[in-house]
């Protein structure tokens, strides 16, 4: 199974919430947020005269909905790996990076593990999950009116005040840990056109150091649960 036809099968899950060793915890956790409207209503296609921002909404729109609302993004949404082969997606995930270089607790050599974009129309809408075992996720506002539905984060509840919740903005890119859980509600008003990814450790880094360490043949043998051994 090629590594795109794996990923597509993967669904993320909130299973541990069911686990019967499952604890309620409180902690904080970051909400990183950067303004790149300056940069990206700079021309970056001088034959087209295009802003970033517009050639990314000609691809999102060209490309279609790939998914046909069977992810936990009931939206019209490209493939997955976009970054893999547009410049504008390209230049998403490289300021994903250096935002997340940036706040990490310690230095990690990490790649764009994938990177999408989408369109929400009346109605369309993102259910509750998260993207763990990534570190970081990602999502980047290439065309959000005024009005436009929240990113919320589901579990982080304020007394009085409700869900924690960011208003979208055009030009505006937010991060925060993959294993947090977050939604959108039913949009409504004009579409909201988004660029969204995550990040990941580069598992060629993660292989040289086992490597280094003389563990390059271990790996973990189905049968009782957690047993590992070296073949």
């Amino acid at each position: 199974m090629s590594l795109a036809a794996l990923a597509k099968s993967l669904k993320p899950t909130t299973m541990f919430d069911r686990h019967p060793l499952s604890k309620q915890f409180c902690e904080n956790f970051p909400i990183i947020t950067l303004d790149l409207s300056l940069v990206a209503n700079k021309t970056v296609h001088e034959d087209q005269e295009m802003t970033l921002n517009e050639n990314l909404e000609r691809q999102i729109r060209e490309l279609g909905d790939a998914q046909q609302k069977k992810t936990n993004v009931k939206a019209s949404m490209t493939d997955w790996f976009m970054q893999d082969s547009s410049k504008g997606f390209q230049w998403v995930c490289n300021r994903a990076m250096e935002l997340a270089a940036e706040n990490n607790p310690h230095d990690l050599d990490m790649i764009p593990y994938d990177c999408w974009g989408a369109i929400y129309r009346e109605g369309d809408h993102t259910v509750m999950h998260n993207h763990w075992p990534h570190l970081w996720s990602f999502v980047y506002y290439v065309n959000c009116p005024e009005g436009s539905a929240p990113l919320l984060f589901d579990r982080c509840i304020h007394p009085g005040k409700g869900i924690e919740r960011v208003v979208p903005k055009t030009g505006l890119m937010v991060m925060f840990p993959g294993w947090v859980h977050h939604s959108v509600p039913p949009h409504t008003g004009e579409e909201r056109i988004i660029v969204a990814g995550n990040l990941t450790i580069n598992p060629f880094s993660h292989i040289k150091t086992l490597e280094n360490r003389g563990l390059g043949q271990w790996r973990s043998v189905y049968g009782s649960r957690g047993n590992v051994k070296r073949l």
